[in-house]
């Protein structure tokens, strides 16, 4: 009977490497004990060499194996180890793999016994070789050396199942039928009779089954079985994501049976000229591409924050779709996509770059062993074939796509470019589109672009380094960096040829020197390294439906110093909400709606303020209709300036005036006053959210002043075991309980418990705010986490690792 076991404590880690490690004699002393997942090292959030992660490593395992029965097969396997792993076992060699993004498997079997030591030695090469995609040239990112992903050690019987591939029909429909590819290794030496059952387990309990005898032929073999016409299965849905197990199991005499389980759901997914349909039914994508990438640690974070940057991009940002750029991400990430219903669009390892033979040769390899491992996956509806913004390629496209139409046909492959009318191979033209730089000129025509009109096209990256932006940058460039972002929206969501629009990207990330700002970071993203959102985020977040969440997010504190100009407006306040109230100093300014003028086209456009004037204008003493010319005047002069105003400005001003004999400078006075202009009393402004007739949340604002250190962990329940992380966020918050992003402070940090931070102790907000990840050191038992700054104490965060 299969048995599966956690290989991911007690290693021992050496920062270089040595032909005497691999020697079954060695003894391992002063050598670092870790756990992975485990970056090779430790860095800086920003400003270091790249260069410090790009050398060889040595990890060691050494272990009694698990008793197991004579005939049964011992592996190890690899989820992911940067950039190339040459394995050692008991002083032999015993595999080795090149690429950094797919899982390997070692066998152990011929060089060691149950219950015996047995000493694995790991060569792990992380500098950036040539014959290894995604390098031979620069890119922009860094690919953090170490084993950063898990490893488990697998006993099987001699004759096992590998792998398991689902093709399922019927989604959108009552009646559901699915063919599944069983993968069988018989290492028995001898042809073996098996009574192979495929199963689909629902959560009440019960099953639809087969059965069949099968002839299982020595060596690796492909077996087919089917279950069909299939009734009360439910459609797997970004709404209701429903999974089921897929059980495929042969029994055999002396204990020598096999159980492979895969999740998997029915839906169908096809991009089409007109748009993108999910069982039968259109779906404007919006998304966002995803680095794998942290700070400190790199690519070596444990499943629970994999699982957590999911959630993050699907609930805190309001996505229905996440690419994978540029390379095959955690299945702890794909599997909690699977669950929660994002979309995922998954590619090869790549950027700009195409290397000689080898390099095309391990990229295809690289790519085969990513879609043989999430072939089951029904959130991954688009293959990524073609290397990330590089040059045609005949041959080797028509390689790559070749191979992923054999591997799996059920799925459409794309292949991101930056260039028009570029040679398609792939079945969707998924374009890096970075033309804008105006209100005017924001989306490329698909049709201008693409060769072939009938081919479905996909905005794949946009913005990002058109327009970097820091979070503690000034409000204006703030504003602007979300404007761009709600523009190429909602022009994506005004054009049928378009399927959707993905931006460049959820956060920023490290990257090589020729990129980024001068600290080698790429301040892309909508959020920073930390997962702290930008402005930009609530132009995503407020698009979630109401009925599951309210947005409301400013892009202004309303500091009247802050601006150019002194000026305060336009405000967009960033909501689901059906309008807003406006409050000033506890009197209400008025009623505001989404600017659907303006934006038509997405289904939650911002409200804009354009003065803060509303229905006090009232004050004025005229009739209705003239005060509301004043107010559009005014909202004018509080946006442009005084000396903006034109000649019919002040031919309509003067005409009121002469009518009811107001003085100008009275009037002009009047209207700064109630456009937050300067004066003795601080201007207290109140946002509430309105939906269905009433107000459902409320933020305030004014002249703010450090009122505490405010705290919040993701969640407090931890595992032992192996390494469990939580990520904690301290924000320096005013009186208000707004960030205060000017604020720059240093926040000591102290955690007693078993349990310890990622990084350095003593860290420094970033725009008011930072983040920390606390990790366990394996043990049971309770934390507490202390933090304090130089005007403030957080609130203590207690923990249980269970």
């Amino acid at each position: 009977m299969r048995t599966e076991l956690s290989l991911n404590r007690n290693w021992l880690y050496k920062a270089d490497f040595s032909q005497d490690y691999t020697k079954n004699d060695y003894k391992a002393e002063g050598w670092e004990s870790i756990g992975l997942p485990h970056t090779n090292k430790m860095l800086p959030y920003n400003g270091f060499d790249e260069k410090e992660y790009q050398f060889i490593s040595t990890y060691m395992q050494d272990m009694i194996l698990p008793a197991y029965k004579e005939g049964e097969r011992i592996y190890m396997d690899f989820q992911g180890v940067m950039t190339a792993a040459e394995v050692w076992v008991n002083g032999e060699k015993a595999g080795e793999h090149k690429g950094g993004y797919t899982p390997f498997s070692i066998e152990l079997t011929p060089y060691a016994e149950a219950g015996r030591p047995c000493k694995v030695v790991v060569k792990v090469d992380s500098t950036e070789r040539d014959d290894i995609p995604p390098f031979g040239r620069v890119i922009d990112y860094l690919c953090y050396g170490g084993i950063y992903r898990t490893v488990s050690l697998r006993i099987v019987p001699a004759v096992h199942i590998t792998n398991l591939k689902a093709e399922t029909t019927g989604g959108g429909g009552a009646r559901k039928s699915l063919s599944a590819d069983l993968y069988i290794n018989n290492q028995s030496g001898a042809d073996q009779s098996r009574l192979v059952s495929l199963s689909l387990t629902m959560p009440e309990g019960d099953n639809f089954h087969i059965e069949r005898e099968l002839l299982l032929r020595e060596g690796e073999s492909v077996h087919s079985l089917e279950l069909k016409n299939m009734d009360g299965l439910q459609d797997w849905s970004l709404e209701n994501p429903a999974l089921y197990n897929l059980e495929a199991r042969f029994t055999a005499p002396d204990d020598m049976s096999d159980l492979f389980v895969r999740r998997i759901g029915f839906r169908t997914a096809e991009f089409r000229t007109d748009g993108f349909y999910l069982n039968g039914e259109k779906l404007k994508i919006r998304g966002l591409n995803r680095h794998q990438a942290y700070p400190y640690a790199g690519y070596a974070m444990p499943a629970r924050e994999q699982r957590q940057d999911a959630d993050r991009l699907k609930y805190e940002l309001g996505l229905n779709l996440v690419r994978t750029s540029h390379y095959p991400q955690a299945v702890e990430f794909l599997d909690r996509c699977d669950e929660i219903g994002l979309l995922v669009f998954e590619e090869l390892p790549g950027w700009q770059h195409i290397g000689g033979q080898e390099w095309q040769d391990n990229a295809c390899v690289s790519l085969q062993e990513m879609i043989r491992r999430d072939w089951n996956h029904p959130s991954i509806i688009l293959w990524g074939v073609r290397i990330n913004e590089s040059e045609d390629n005949h041959d080797f496209y028509e390689r790559t796509n070749a191979l992923s139409r054999e591997l799996d046909g059920t799925r459409q492959t794309g292949g991101v470019r930056y260039i028009e009318k570029s040679e398609i191979l792939e079945d969707v033209y998924t374009m890096n589109d970075f033309v804008h730089c105006g209100e005017k000129t924001v989306l490329r025509k698909p049709d201008k672009v693409a060769r072939n009109s009938r081919i479905p096209y996909l905005v794949t990256e946009f913005n990002g380094h058109m327009f970097p932006t820091k979070r503690f940058d000034q409000e204006a460039r703030v504003r602007e960096h979300a404007l761009r972002h709600l523009r190429v929206l909602d022009r994506m969501m005004g054009d049928n040829r378009i399927s959707g629009a993905i931006g460049w990207c959820a956060w920023d990330y490290n990257t090589h020197r020729e990129f980024g700002s001068g600290d080698r970071i790429c301040y892309h993203g909508v959020s920073d390294m930390f997962r702290i959102p930008k402005v930009a985020a609530a132009v995503y977040k407020s698009q979630i439906s109401p009925e599951q969440t309210i947005v409301l997010e400013s892009a202004s504190l309303f500091a009247k110093g802050e601006r150019d100009a002194a000026s305060i407006l336009p405000i967009e306040i960033y909501t689901n909400c059906d309008s807003i109230n406006l409050y000033k100093n506890g009197k209400l300014v008025d009623n505001f709606t989404p600017a659907r003028d303006r934006y038509p086209h997405i289904e939650h456009p911002p409200v804009i303020l354009e003065d803060l004037i509303g229905r006090q204008v009232e004050e004025l003493p005229c009739a209705p209709k003239d005060q509301q010319t004043f107010r559009k005047i005014a909202g004018y002069v509080m946006l442009h300036g005084e000396e903006k105003l034109k000649w019919h400005h002040y031919l309509r001003m003067g005409l009121l005036m002469t009518r009811y004999k107001l003085n100008f400078n009275d009037v002009v006075t009047l209207f700064m006053k109630y456009n937050a202009g300067w004066g003795e009393d601080e201007d207290l402004f109140e946002v509430a959210g309105v939906y269905r007739g009433e107000e459902v949340c409320r933020k305030t604002f004014g002249s703010g002043k450090v009122s505490r250190l405010g705290v919040k962990a993701d969640y407090t329940e931890l595992s032992s075991g192996d390494w469990d992380t939580v990520r904690i966020e301290y924000r320096v918050e005013d009186q208000y309980g707004n960030i205060m992003p000017y604020v720059n402070e240093v926040v000591s940090l102290e955690v007693s418990g078993p349990a310890q931070v990622i990084g350095p102790e003593q860290v420094a907000t970033v725009g008011g705010v930072i983040a920390v990840w606390i990790k366990t050191t394996g043990e049971p038992g309770d934390v507490t986490v202390r933090a304090r700054c130089s005007r403030a104490e957080a609130e203590a965060v207690s923990l249980q690792v269970l």
